[in-house]
């Protein structure tokens, strides 16, 4: 929970600070122009929409990491005012700083 409530919070910041890109197209133009650093799939995204993003990203040979996170597209709609499946941090402090909120949380348990 605590976990969950970081990533948001940095999440709303992120989105705040001008430095994500929400939903399909966004996150699409985003990686086509390689200003994607992290891109984050909603814990209910279909597997379409992964199969595509990941596609997307070997096809821009990009470096961009993708991570399906615990959180819903409701979760993310809550922190963000937009009900997304798919997010992307375009900006190495903040998707650094999200790693490290997800890998803190995998440690933990």
């Amino acid at each position: 929970m605590i976990v969950t409530n970081k990533l948001l919070s940095l999440l709303g910041l992120a989105k705040k600070a001008g430095r994500l890109s929400l939903g399909h197209d966004a996150v699409m133009e985003a990686i086509g122009k390689r200003k994607a650093v992290l891109v984050l799939l909603a814990a209910d995204a279909s597997e379409r929409l992964e199969r595509e993003m990941r596609r997307e990203l070997a096809f821009q040979k990009s470096s961009a990491t993708l991570i399906r996170i615990n959180e819903t597209m409701e979760d993310i709609g809550h922190a963000l005012p937009h009900k997304v499946g798919v997010v992307s941090v375009n900006d190495s402090s903040f998707a650094s700083a999200m790693t490290n909120i997800m890998e803190e949380a995998d440690t933990n348990g």
